[in-house]
């Protein structure tokens, strides 16, 4: 039995041919499949919108923090008035992540049992 060496070559083209159209749709369905909306990212770097707040209302606390004691080593504030005001700046933070705690809670579909 002899075969030709012209229907060697062409089924070997057509082989290859075959194989590379199938890398080349599966390539094509995979590209598809990895393609998500675009996030979007915020200044601080984050991309989730609770994230942000979240980070948004550290800076805020840090400042606030900061700015009483600033006026408390400045002597602008006594002791009494000091401790009360830092007092109600945690309290406000707390609160406010607390808020941030619930919005997330409420419209994440994630929840683990």
């Amino acid at each position: 039995m002899k075969i030709s060496t012209k229907k060697i070559t062409a089924v070997a083209l057509a082989g290859m041919m075959s194989f590379g159209i199938a890398s080349i749709s599966l390539s094509s369905v995979s590209e598809a499949s990895h393609r998500q909306k675009p996030q979007q990212t915020y200044a601080d770097g984050t991309t989730n919108e609770y994230s942000h707040r979240m980070h948004e209302e550290e800076t805020k606390h840090n400042m606030n923090v900061r700015a009483i004691r600033y006026q408390h080593n400045k002597n602008q504030i006594g002791d009494k008035e000091y401790d009360q005001q830092l007092t109600n700046e945690q309290k406000r933070h707390d609160r406010e992540m607390n808020n941030i705690k619930t919005d997330y809670e409420i419209h994440n579909h994630h929840k683990s049992k």
